[in-house]
């Protein structure tokens, strides 16, 4: 498989939905949704190339095996590169956004030759890779947003009010264009040049997210490296070690089943179900809870895209949050396959995504 990473950029105003729109007003997220991506390529392939459609394994919306191609979500750039999820179990100095460590209530950093004293909060967000190696919060580029109002033409329509409204203006935020944010792509060596191609057609086509007959929805992708899985991996374990522990940080929502129910929490069948994942790959299935095995879980909603069902939103999943972690250990190769293949259902949408960092 190839690991493909760049950068989408709007080339029109972007709107992706987060499900919670209040009155008149339609919010929007301020990262491009992997399941977005999916859908999107899905429906263009389906209308334009079905043989690729078919090979990509886009028909499929839970079995990893049966997919040859992973979405993950585009987040804002930090310093050029794709941020990632900060772990909710960390508190940072109010003042200067330097870690305080768990065993301290006030932030023992110097500036300016005096001690900073701030108090501590914890951060839920995405942050730049380097709050890891610094121990300092690095926040990411600003997504800039429009308001723009907009008038209905009809009544049936979901920009459109009831049957017991008149046509009054509704209002959507847009993330502006020339924006761009961090793409990721797991694909299948015979796939990956074609889908990065196709993708470019099917913003042309198609539009990604909504609003698309309003003029939303144009992006360029852009991919600046592609490199197998096993050479990304090997080069990645070269940061970890057998003799260390590591913080799992959840980078997306992460659907574990259990049955029809979808489960909430880091216990042992969450390791169980890393570890299956990692031995399909051929890699060792050794990651197990650290020193510490307490896990900091936050909780989602996520929403799944399905092509079987005509192309529309499927089913709404409690999940993990993104932010959730645990402290674990494992081969260096492990952990870097983890980041790489991710866990739980949904992943071509862009769920099940991890990082691993040092313990902070």
């Amino acid at each position: 498989m190839q690991v493909m990473t760049g950068t989408i950029t709007s080339v029109s105003s972007l709107h992706f939905g987060s499900g919670r729109a209040r009155g008149t007003f339609s919010q929007t997220l301020s990262y491009v949704p992997g399941r977005t991506l999916r859908g999107m390529l899905g429906w263009y392939l389906y209308q334009y190339n079905r043989d690729l459609f078919d090979a990509c394994g886009l028909a499929e919306d839970h079995d990893p095996e049966k997919m040859s191609l992973f979405f993950r979500n585009g987040y804002p750039l930090s310093e050029g590169e794709r941020s990632v999820y900060a772990p909710v179990k960390s508190r940072w100095c109010k003042k200067c956004g330097a870690l305080i460590e768990n065993e301290d209530n006030e932030c023992e950093q110097v500036n300016e030759g005096r001690l900073c004293l701030h108090e501590g909060k914890k951060f839920s967000g995405l942050v730049g890779k380097r709050t890891f190696s610094e121990k300092r919060l690095v926040t990411t580029d600003l997504v800039p947003k429009r308001l723009e109002t907009k008038c209905p033409i009809r009544r049936d329509g979901h920009t459109s009010m009831g049957d017991g409204w008149t046509l009054s203006p509704y209002h959507v935020e847009g993330i502006e264009p020339g924006v761009s944010f961090g793409f990721m792509m797991v694909a299948d060596d015979l796939v990956a040049d074609d889908v990065v191609l196709s993708l470019n057609e099917a913003s042309y086509a198609c539009g990604l997210g909504g609003f698309r007959s309003r003029g939303y929805g144009l992006v360029n992708v852009s991919v600046d490296m592609k490199v197998s899985d096993d050479e990304y991996i090997a080069k990645r374990a070269g940061n970890f070690s057998t003799e260390d522990e590591y913080l799992l940080i959840l980078n997306a929502p992460c659907i574990l089943r259990s049955g029809a129910s979808s489960m909430i929490g880091i216990d042992m069948s969450f390791f169980e179900a890393i570890n299956r994942r990692l031995e399909s790959k051929g890699y060792k299935g050794d990651i197990c809870p650290g020193s510490d095995p307490a896990p900091y879980i936050t909780r989602s909603v996520v929403r799944g895209w399905s092509l079987k069902n005509g192309n529309m939103v499927d089913e709404i999943v409690p999940a993990n949050g993104p932010g959730s972690c645990v402290v674990v250990s494992g081969s260096p190769s492990s952990l870097a396959a983890l980041e790489v293949y991710g866990v739980g259902d949904l992943q071509s949408c862009g769920y099940g995504e991890m990082f691993i960092s040092g313990v902070i």
